[in-house]
């Protein structure tokens, strides 16, 4: 038999009150101890922490005041309740997308930032590439990292550039098996066989074979070589 236990309900009136007065943009001294009002100070410094850290492209976009906002703005409106560095990075990502007055290219660039900040404490194993010819029966696998993403702006040496033209900028985000952190931009011909291969391991000559219909000349061997040394994506021999 299953007991349930039920909070006492001063208890639960008191953990109202408390949340309430946290989350608050604006209190009195009536209402707000001391200890609250510091407590309230040190909750929202660490969130602007997170957005700083997690965000720096975005933060830099942006004044101090605002960052200092965005965070109350947060606690008074968003409902997360996992304290973790890493779930209130992606707690602060879903609520950004929600403020409307942000740009695409904005909504884009913190995007991006999430994507790099998940990659970098993805606790997946990176292979260490093999030098090896290509020869034989190979498999081939995406790095388990790799996280791909279309940028409406070209990130040049850790910098969004914006441009007049249009158009999508892909990016492959990873990490090598000495934990350093990657990024390589890519071509159409790239993210396209990096789909096909997708989660799945794969030998090289059914990669040839589904990829056909749009390589042309374009040399697999050669492209295979290039993202193994690369460390995009693995090789091994089968058996």
């Amino acid at each position: 038999m299953t007991t349930h236990y039920l909070a006492p309900a001063l208890l639960v009136e008191m953990e109202t009150t408390f949340s309430a007065q946290l989350r608050a943009r604006v209190t009195t001294g009536e209402t707000c101890s001391r200890g609250m009002s510091l407590y309230r100070k040190i909750v929202r410094e660490n969130i602007g922490s997170v957005l700083q850290h997690v965000f720096p492209l975005f933060c830099r976009r942006v004044n101090n005041a605002d960052i200092c906002d965005l965070a109350d703005a947060f606690l008074h409106q968003h409902q997360a309740s996992q304290p973790e560095f890493h779930q209130v990075a992606t707690e602060l990502l879903l609520f950004i997308r929600q403020q409307r007055q942000l740009s695409p290219h904005d909504l884009a660039l913190i995007e991006y930032e999430w994507l790099m900040y998940a990659v970098e404490i993805d606790d997946s194993h990176v292979p260490r590439p093999l030098k090896m010819p290509l020869s034989g029966d190979v498999e081939v696998a995406r790095n388990p990292t790799l996280k791909i993403v279309a940028l409406p702006f070209r990130i040049h040496e850790g910098e969004p550039c914006y441009e007049d033209e249009e158009r999508l900028n892909y990016y492959a985000l990873y990490r090598k098996h000495n934990n350093a952190l990657y990024q390589k931009m890519l071509s159409q011909v790239d993210v396209r066989l990096l789909s096909v291969i997708n989660h799945q391991i794969i030998s090289a000559e059914r990669l040839l074979n589904m990829a056909s219909p749009f390589l042309a000349d374009f040399s697999l061997r050669s492209w295979l070589e290039t993202n193994n040394n690369d460390e995009l994506l693995s090789l091994k021999y089968k058996g």
